[in-house]
């Protein structure tokens, strides 16, 4: 068994030297992973958004859409793509259900989705969809050739091309330091050197389990790129209805005007009953006390008639 100290001692020694080699090896780990990123994000074939997937008629509006071509040039570079747009359709409903079938029917999928009552007749929605990030740009249009009228579209890029080659560095680094602790267990000679170890290579898996993370959510995230759409209803493509006589709503229309008159004229009686006949009391109670009075003294203070002698 090699002694406590000569562990130590070697121990340094070989973490000064993974530090003295990493800088020489990181470049050629960065070419290596850029290779592998190249071949990993670049696609073998766009989806097609067909007029199938969107269950439209042959003589409606082309929604379908080819490659942006991306894939004739190989994809070295890992960009989270986002969108969003404001559009107004004819029927709100029948868009989202359009906007959800392209995205299924081409490898993506309905992050959320929302409708609300716009008014009596027509309602207003969003709706989050994932898409194949080689289709971004030809799901756009496909989407803009649903619409009516485009209100707005914001479209934004960020490239992570950098920091997933940085994470894949530090990812080979630290596997292969975590490798090397691992031979550690085997010459430690307590249990105290044990635990330090132990703890040491817990810390590294850790931090790769971390890095780990972080790599495959920018993978995913670059891999589907993110499109909200908010819908409005067309107000003016709503049918307009004819005229013409219609006896059952002239009939409806007569009876709520009776009941609202009869509902006003019952209204006015209980404000007489309640509220006027009391007020007019109020009022006309002393004035007829008075007019009772004056009259009484007057009938006193008159003189007595006359009889008539024969």
């Amino acid at each position: 068994m090699i002694p406590r100290r000569k562990m130590l001692v070697l121990f340094v020694l070989l973490a000064l030297s993974l530090a003295a080699c990493g800088g020489a090896a990181e470049e050629a780990q960065v070419m290596e992973v850029e290779r592998l990123v190249s071949e990993e994000a670049a696609p073998a074939e766009a989806p097609a958004y067909e007029e199938e997937a969107l269950g439209i008629a042959a003589d409606t509006v082309d929604q379908s859409f080819e490659s942006d071509g991306q894939t004739d040039i190989p994809q070295q570079r890992l960009i989270i793509r986002t969108a969003d747009m404001s559009l107004v359709v004819t029927d709100t409903a029948d868009a989202m259900k359009r906007i959800a079938a392209m995205a299924e029917q081409n490898g993506g999928w309905v992050v959320n989705s929302n409708v609300f009552q716009y008014d009596e007749n027509a309602m207003s929605g969003n709706i989050t969809i994932r898409v194949p990030a080689e289709g971004f740009n030809s799901a756009l249009e496909a989407l803009q050739a649903m619409a009516v009228e485009v209100q707005s579209i914001n479209t934004s890029g960020q490239d992570v091309t950098e920091e997933y080659v940085d994470l894949s560095s530090r990812l080979a680094n630290l596997e292969a330091t975590a490798e090397r602790v691992r031979g550690f267990l085997d010459e430690t000679e307590n249990v105290e050197e044990a635990l330090a170890v132990n703890q040491e290579l817990s810390r590294l898996e850790g931090e790769i389990e971390v890095i780990k993370g972080r790599m495959k959510y920018l993978s995913e995230s670059a891999a589907f790129s993110t499109i909200s759409v908010q819908l409005t209803p067309d107000v003016l493509a709503q049918p307009i209805e004819t005229g013409g006589w219609q006896p059952l709503v002239v009939l409806r229309e007569a009876i709520e005007t009776l009941v609202a008159a009869l509902q006003s004229l019952i209204n006015l009686l209980i404000w007489l009953v309640i509220v006027i006949a009391p007020l007019l009391l109020l009022v006309l109670l002393p004035v007829a006390l008075i007019i009772w009075f004056v009259r009484r003294r007057k009938r006193k203070t008159a003189p007595a008639p006359e009889q008539e002698t024969e």
